[in-house]
């Protein structure tokens, strides 16, 4: 589906599509996914405008996610490699890292609506 927001996006358990971000130098490919059940549930104005959110205020957003990090370990440049930006139902969304320390359960860096660290588990 050509979405007006999201350009070129796909339902696999929920609406998916690929975007380019940059954190620490590096260059990254993740996947941003919109929670969504079924198809027909579709994507939330919430959604949108979290979307919209988030692209107005990379920068800002990508600084904020690299101090947390670095106050969260020491060596988060080479411990944690962003995966998926998830987008909840009602506009709230994180960042989700794998963790090479802890490859059973990576992190969550929590933005809207309270910038935070968690484990995945727990905001999954």
């Amino acid at each position: 589906m050509v979405h007006d927001v999201f350009g070129d996006i796909n339902f696999t358990v929920g609406w998916k599509m690929s975007k380019s971000i940059v954190l620490f130098g590096h260059s990254y490919t993740v996947t941003v996914k919109l929670q969504a059940y079924f198809e027909e549930d579709g994507i939330t104005k919430e959604q949108e405008n979290a979307y919209i959110n988030f692209i107005n205020t990379e920068e800002i957003k990508m600084d904020c996610i690299e101090k947390l990090l670095k106050e969260y370990s020491n060596s988060a440049e080479l411990r944690f490699i962003p995966k998926t930006l998830l987008i909840d139902r009602d506009g709230s969304y994180a960042l989700l890292f794998d963790d090479n320390d802890n490859p059973d359960d990576g992190i969550a860096v929590c933005l809207v609506p309270e910038e935070k660290i968690i484990s995945q588990d727990e905001y999954l």
